[in-house]
């Protein structure tokens, strides 16, 4: 049984297309996001992924211009969870400011 650390969050405000850090790796911890809610600016897409160029959490989601999404789970039926000592990257497919934040745990 996963051994949980206490609810965490973390803002979310990026602008580079790839790779973007929202949560930083954990050594030996996964990150089990619960919730997250995302904003654009403009049209974008957007892809969760475990680790810069790590496997895919999501697909690929395509933003509007001032859209976004707000999906939530919780701790038995988490969105997604990244690779034990990987970071959660929000990876867009242009250069486009993102804002929102994430709600998650860490867990061995």
């Amino acid at each position: 049984m996963a051994q949980y650390e206490q609810v965490k969050f973390a803002s979310i405000s990026v602008a580079s297309s790839g790779a973007n850090t929202v949560v930083a790796a954990v050594t030996a911890k996964k990150i089990r996001v619960l919730a997250y809610s995302i904003v654009a600016t403009g049209a974008v897409t957007a892809q969760w992924k475990s680790a810069a160029a790590g496997a895919n959490l999501s697909g690929a989601m395509s933003l509007a211009a001032n859209g976004g999404l707000a999906p939530t789970g919780d701790p038995t039926c988490p969105l997604f969870e990244t690779a034990a000592g990987e970071l959660l990257n929000l990876n867009l497919g242009g250069a486009v400011q993102v804002s929102g934040h994430v709600t998650y745990q860490e867990i061995t």
